[in-house]
Order: C-alpha cells, then sequence, then structure tokens
C-alpha cells in the first residue's frame, strides 16, 4: 500500500469500512415505513389485520434501483472535483478522496445514481447534514447532480485516527474514556434536537484528531448510503454510543467480533458489566456504558435518549489526565503476557531468589565479592600498586617543597605576570554536545491567517524523495507573504518524543531571493498544537536566495513539537527542476526537510 493510500485510509475511516456481504445486504434492503392514519404517500390508507378489508391487492413492484455509478480516477465533477482514489465500492455507491481544484485542498467524496428512492434520500440527507454547523461533525461541503450521479462533498481530515485504529493497542484510561463519550453524547444530543440521526455509529465512523478531538463522520448520510431506517432513532444511537464506551472500557464489541476487537462475554444471557472483563476500570463509567446499552444498573434506568446521557457524564466531576510516569490501564495479560528477557547471567540461588519472579516482581540476586587475585598475575598487580603508591607520595612532598622556601611566599605565575594585579584563570571553552538529523514522525498543515493549502501533501516533505513535495499558493506581489489575511504558511511537525532541537535543513522548490523560514518550539506541550499560539518559543529565522536553508541554534530547546513558518517568497517565472509552476509569481515548494537534535 502506498503512503497515499495508507494516508486516506487513516484520514477518513468511515470509507474503509469492511464491505461484507451483510452490509451490501443491509444497503439493499428497501425501507419499509408504516403507512399513518391519513394514508401514504399515494393517498391509500393501510388496511392491514382488518378482517373486513378483503383480499388485499399485490403491491406493485418497486421501481429498480438505477445501476451503481461508473466512474473512473480522474473524472471531474462539477468542473472543480477531480477523482483521486477509490476508497470504497457496494452494490450502489462509492466513496472517493478527491481533490478540490478551485480550492487546491483534498475532500471526500460519495458518489451514488441519481434517482430512485436511495439517491433521493441521500441528497435530502446531505443537505439537511449541510447546515450542521458543529465543529464535532465531519462537514458535508457540497451536494449536487451531475449526469445521473449525485455527489456529496465532505471535509478531509487526513490528521486523525478512526476508533478502530486507536483501540488496537489497549482500552483507553479513564480520563480518554470521559472526553469520548461527553463529545459523542453531547454531539448526537444535539443532532437529535435538529431532527437528525446517524444510525451508523461504529468505531470506523469517529475520528480522533491529533489533537484529541473526536469527530463524528457520516451524520444522516450513513444512513441514507447503506439503506438503515429505525422506529427509536433517540434510543439506537444511544446503545450505539454505549457500545462505543463499552468497547473503549475493555476492548470488546458487544456485537461479535468486529472491528478488530473480540465479542463481549455473556453470562446467564447478560452482558458482562465492564469491571467482570478488566481489571481497574472505573465503576462510574462502567455504569454509564451499561445504561447507555439498555441496561439498568443499581435501580437506574437505561438511558434512552442522548440528552439523558450527556446530562450524566456531565454531572460527574471531570477526570483529567493523570500526573507523567503514572501508569493507568495498559494491555491486557491475557493478550499482552509481560516479556521475559532471555537470562544471559549466572542465576544465584539463596533464600528469596529462584532466577525467577518474586511476589513484588523480579528479586535482585545477591552481590557476592570477588575472589582474591592469586599466582602470579596477581602478584604483579600487587607490585604495580604498590610503586603506584610510592611515586604518588613522592610527587605531593615535592610539590609541598617547591611552594616554600626562606620564609618567602611564591606568587602565582598568573600574578607574577601581571605585576601584582591578580588575574581569574581563564575557563576551558566547553565543546558543544554532539548533533544529529531526524524526521518527523508526522506533520500537519495550520492557518496562518489563510486555509491551509494542501494538507495531504505535508507528508511528502519528510518521506526522503526529494522528487515529491508540497507547494504554497501564488502571490503577484511579494517575497512578503500578505494577502487576504493570510501571513504566511505554516506546518506543525511532530518529533514523536522530546528532544533538545538545535535547527533543520529544508530543501526547497526552487531558490529565489526572499525565502524566510522560521523555526519555532513549543515545550512542554503534550499533544499536538492546533494552532501557532502554543509556540512561544523561537530557535532560529533564516532569509536565503538559495534552494536549500538551514537554521542552527548555540541553544538547544526541549519540545516534542515544532512549527515550521514560511512568511516570505521568491518570484518565480517557470517550471524549475520539476517543480511546477501554474502561474508565475511569487511561491515556493518544500521538498524535503530534517530537524538537528542533540544526540
Amino acid at each position: 500500500m502506498s503512503d497515499e493510500e495508507a494516508a486516506a485510509e487513516t484520514a477518513e475511516p468511515t470509507e474503509t469500512a469492511k464491505n461484507t456481504e451483510a452490509a451490501v445486504e443491509a444497503a439493499a434492503e428497501p425501507v419499509v415505513r408504516k403507512p399513518t392514519d391519513d394514508g401514504d404517500a399515494d393517498g391509500d390508507h393501510g388496511d392491514e389485520g382488518d378482517p373486513d378489508a378483503g383480499s388485499t391487492p399485490a403491491e406493485p413492484a418497486p421501481a429498480p434501483e438505477p445501476p451503481a455509478p461508473r466512474v473512473s480516477r480522474g473524472t471531474r465533477l462539477a468542473e472543480r472535483y477531480r477523482l483521486e482514489h477509490r476508497l470504497s465500492q457496494n452494490g450502489r455507491s462509492e466513496t472517493w478522496r478527491a481533490v478540490d481544484e478551485k480550492l487546491r485542498r483534498a475532500v471526500g467524496v460519495h458518489i451514488v445514481p441519481a434517482g430512485g428512492e436511495h439517491g433521493r434520500a441521500v441528497i435530502a440527507a446531505a443537505r439537511a447534514a449541510a447546515l450542521m454547523g458543529d465543529p464535532r461533525f465531519v462537514q458535508v461541503l457540497d451536494c449536487a447532480e451531475q449526469d445521473g450521479l449525485i455527489y456529496v462533498v465532505k471535509e478531509w481530515l487526513p490528521d486523525a485516527d478512526n476508533l478502530t485504529k486507536v483501540f488496537e493497542s489497549a482500552p483507553l484510561p479513564p480520563h480518554e474514556v470521559y472526553e469520548l463519550t461527553r463529545a459523542l453524547a453531547q454531539a448526537m444530543s444535539v443532532a437529535h434536537r435538529a431532527g437528525l440521526s446517524h444510525l451508523r455509529l461504529t468505531p470506523e465512523n469517529v475520528l480522533r484528531m491529533h489533537t484529541g478531538q473526536y469527530k463524528i463522520v457520516g451524520l444522516a448520510v450513513e444512513a441514507a448510503l447503506y439503506g438503515h431506517d429505525t422506529t427509536d432513532a433517540a434510543r439506537d444511537d444511544t446503545h450505539a454510543v454505549g457500545r462505543l464506551m463499552y468497547a473503549a472500557l475493555t476492548r470488546r464489541w458487544v456485537e461479535g467480533t468486529e472491528y478488530g476487537l473480540q465479542a463481549a462475554p455473556f453470562t446467564g444471557g447478560r452482558l458482562c458489566a465492564p469491571g467482570q472483563i478488566r481489571a481497574g476500570v472505573d465503576d462510574t463509567l462502567a455504569a454509564l456504558a451499561m445504561r447507555a446499552l439498555g441496561h439498568e444498573v443499581k435501580h437506574e434506568p437505561a438511558f434512552e435518549t442522548p440528552g439523558e446521557l450527556s446530562a450524566a457524564i456531565t454531572a460527574i466531576p471531570e477526570m483529567h489526565p493523570p500526573e507523567q510516569n503514572t501508569i493507568v490501564g495498559g494491555p491486557e495479560p491475557d493478550e499482552y503476557p509481560i516479556y521475559t528477557p532471555t537470562p544471559n547471567r549466572t542465576v544465584y540461588a539463596s533464600a528469596g531468589y529462584s532466577g525467577g519472579r518474586g511476589p513484588n516482581g523480579p528479586a535482585r540476586p545477591p552481590v557476592t565479592p570477588p575472589p582474591p587475585l592469586g599466582g602470579r598475575f596477581g602478584a604483579a598487580v600487587k607490585g604495580s600498586v604498590a610503586v603506584l603508591v610510592v611515586l604518588a607520595i613522592v610527587l605531593v612532598t615535592w610539590q609541598v617543597a617547591s611552594h616554600v622556601g626562606d620564609g618567602e611566599k611564591k606568587k602565582p605565575p598568573l600574578e607574577e605576570q601581571s605585576h601584582g594585579q591578580s588575574s581569574t584563570p581563564t575557563q576551558a571553552p566547553v565543546a558543544p554536545a554532539p548533533t544529529r538529523q531526524t524526521l518527523p514522525k508526522r506533520g500537519t498543515e495550520i492557518s496562518i491567517g489563510g486555509a491551509p493549502v494542501d494538507p495531504d501533501d505535508v507528508v511528502k516533505t519528510y518521506d526522503e524523495n526529494r522528487d515529491t513535495y508540497w507547494q504554497t499558493n501564488m502571490m503577484k506581489d511579494g517575497p512578503t507573504v500578505d494577502y487576504n489575511g493570510r501571513k504566511g504558511y505554516g506546518i506543525i511537525y511532530d518529533l514523536g518524543e522530546p528532544m533538545d532541537v538545535r535547527g533543520l535543513d529544508l530543501a526547497l522548490g526552487t531558490g529565489g531571493a526572499g525565502t524566510t523560514i522560521t523555526l519555532k518550539a513549543a515545550p512542554g506541550a503534550t499533544s499536538m498544537p492546533s494552532s501557532q499560539d502554543a509556540f512561544t518559543t523561537t530557535v532560529g529565522t533564516k532569509s536565503t536566495d538559495a534552494a536549500e536553508v538551514s537554521i542552527r541554534s548555540d541553544k538547544a530547546f526541549k519540545t516534542q513539537y515544532v512549527l515550521v513558518l514560511m512568511t516570505a517568497m521568491p518570484k518565480v517565472l517557470q517550471d524549475v527542476n520539476g517543480y511546477h509552476i501554474y502561474t508565475p509569481g511569487h511561491q515556493n515548494a518544500w521538498r524535503e526537510i530534517t530537524f538537528t537534535v542533540n544526540s
């Protein structure tokens, strides 16, 4: 799988949902609604169960759904959205990663055939979801019909992992479960007040941003795409949040083995509580999860709506991350056994130690003094030590005698050379700490007075390939970046762990007068910042006319997250060394970046 495909799957988990036969069959089932007392859309009244109704005429066969959409890479929708990579496909819809050529940004696109009940449901759901301005939902950006196709365009979030990925390693600590539950319950409560539901709230449709925030993918649209309906949307969405809470606490899935999780156990036909599966589970969160799943807990009723769950999670004291170096949760012993290294030393047998683990962990073997040296070698060592001791005594005696003579105290050499004026000895210069180059682990483009240009291409700045690059917009005037409120371009990089940062080396798309790069650090930041406000320390600034820029600081700054800013760009008139120029003007590109840190 290419880096681009991997980024696409990480950025938009809902499009990478398993295309199982069950999902396709569920998507193919027609939506059946009960007729109202006033009749259905055709004016017919329901007579099911009426003994006087006589024979019921056969219902007309539903109109066949339009065939699946036929599009390919490079297809352009609305003369604006260019399809790049198909992410998923079922019987009636496709999902693509595309490029918005007008705004030069990545977007996600759902495509279904126009006409039929399915197409009408999708476009109605998309238009309704587009009105939701809550930032906890992935936003619908556009929806229209073209050449027999309906397409729904939504925002693209490369700096995120879906919960399927988050749940891979271990259950979440209590403060993370608290934040997840609060975000989902509050968001779905807002949606239901607006008359919208989700009905497919799974681990693949919930994203955890690298900033720690949670976002919901596919409000209303997912249910329309897969043909899901219900008689109690509030209850079903509440149960869905409960399943995610249960999975976050236990790494078990209530409805069987799915999403990389084992099936939750049942005893006596009843779902086991989180505390029965895993020790150390927070009792309050476990009780809320069971109530969200529809169970009564200690005479407290089950939750019927997201609003009830939201009120309950808000009423408990807010949970905060533990202090550093405090171990919380962790892998379960049955799934992740403790690794014991193979012994490569002598095992000492004594009371309380047998080479294994004691009741409180590995026991320390007793210290056995080494045997005395003997033989010719021992005699030689003893003789050498004696000679060294004698020489040390002679040297000390000579030093004392050289400073005492005829009652006259000699002046230090520096004092004699300065004619009686004392002088402070000069310290020897301290050698600079050795440094090394390191690549960032990940990066994300942020707004510097303007929308990010192409977040998908940020990974190209540290893919160890100078033929790929991330590129800025073009300005008519320059070199200082200052137009439409934009004051520069910025990318935040995550080094993976706190390091002593000294500078950077950046290969640019092209040389030319005016390129200015600034490196900033965010000491103390424990998660990926989302704006430049967190970067309070400037490591260095450099302007260059060349296609390479290096920044070095005499002082190291301890940080895990760094911000690289470009605030001025040269004027480029034509394509240079594979760097494609759309329109001549002030612009540049970043080919490859490394950071200088202390070894």
